[in-house]
């Protein structure tokens, strides 16, 4: 029987989801048929959250979960915990494939992922056993290439973690832009201070060289990076708010938040609360509205570790004569600004969908 507090907190929702779907900004799945999506991912914190909300929206279709290191080496954990996460969003037949443990051209290094993700990558809090396992029958890598040359409609591609996954993707086929324009991704930074480093970001430091292949490419490629994940903060209020959804999605979104909002306290130095990173890839692929883009020549400073510029977003941002026009490859646009009331709402209410 639901919570007093829950019958609450859906009354509370009646005015939003009227909103929602009268709000044209939004993609319109009452009109529109569900877009295949393919995720890769690394699933710790906010990769899990991601995962949920794709499973809850319903002008998506979550075809194929791809595994990539990133929040930590260990794959086949990694790939345990979006086998779980699927099961609690009642996705538990789309088929999770294991893909890179360690970057293009580098060493794996811990950048911090188990001081915010735990040893585990969900911070100990523990959902039930899978009842399956991984799909065996292809790499990621193979999988990705897979989905672009056989589905249709083609799918979108989403990432959440280093882009070792898609650069391997390309190699195998190299029109993979020309086949799957469309890439959502969470990486990076323009203006923003970096997290792993004071220039660079986790995602694109992992594996730099990943990075700058998948941008030199030629997608049509949109990226959140921490010029606006850091600006939509998830205040201590606002996630509460997930710890009473009368399902088991948003409680399980509370418990995992607890270690990492304290991280970002203890080693963030912030008061309180933390950052949306990886979902902030899927609120641009389902709001972009909320977004102000800007389209730039970028490339991805590939220097060695330890150099802090590693990972390192070269965006030329000058204009005028002295900058060239971005190359016909150059499809990259950075989201800069970020309606962060209407991006916060849309989260929160699909959450509160899931069974």
């Amino acid at each position: 029987m639901l919570r007093r507090e829950g019958y609450l907190f859906l009354a509370s929702l009646v005015p939003i989801f009227t909103r929602c779907w009268s709000d044209p900004r939004i993609y319109a799945a009452s009109t529109l048929q569900p877009r295949p999506v393919i995720i890769s991912t690394d699933p710790g914190i906010d990769d899990s959250i991601a995962l949920l909300f794709v499973a809850a929206s319903p002008e998506l279709e979550l075809r194929a979960v791809c595994i990539n290191f990133g929040s930590l080496q260990n794959t086949s954990q990694l790939a345990q915990n979006a086998l779980a996460v699927l099961a609690l969003a009642g996705k538990d037949t789309v088929p999770v494939y294991v893909g890179a443990a360690e970057p293009l051209a580098a060493p794996f290094r811990d950048l911090g992922g188990a001081l915010f993700h735990g040893r585990d990558g969900l911070n100990g809090v523990r959902l039930p056993t899978p009842s399956r396992g991984v799909d065996t029958s292809r790499t990621a890598a193979e999988a990705i290439v897979d989905a672009c040359r056989h589905w249709d409609p083609k799918p979108v591609i989403l990432s959440f973690a280093p882009l070792t996954n898609i650069a391997l993707a390309l190699a195998l086929e190299p029109q993979l832009p020309a086949l799957c324009p469309d890439l959502f991704l969470m990486g990076g930074t323009v203006t923003a201070a970096g997290n792993v480093s004071p220039l660079a970001e986790a995602n694109f430091a992992n594996d730099a060289e990943a990075a700058a292949k998948v941008l030199r490419a030629g997608f049509n490629a949109r990226i959140a990076g921490l010029d606006v994940t850091y600006a939509t903060w998830l205040d201590d209020a606002y996630l509460e708010s997930f710890r009473d959804i009368p399902n088991q999605a948003g409680p399980f979104i509370w418990n995992i938040t607890r270690s990492y909002v304290q991280a970002y306290r203890e080693i963030g130095g912030f008061d309180g609360g933390m950052p949306l990173h990886d979902p902030s890839a899927v609120l641009m692929l389902l709001h972009p509205t909320a977004y102000s883009f800007h389209r730039w020549a970028a490339d991805i400073d590939t220097a060695a570790f330890p150099s802090a510029t590693r990972g390192l977003v070269i965006a030329d941002r000058r204009g005028g004569p002295l900058s060239p026009a971005p190359p016909a490859n150059a499809t990259v646009h950075f989201a800069m600004t970020v309606d962060v009331d209407a991006v916060r709402d849309l989260l929160l209410r699909r959450i509160a969908t899931l069974p």
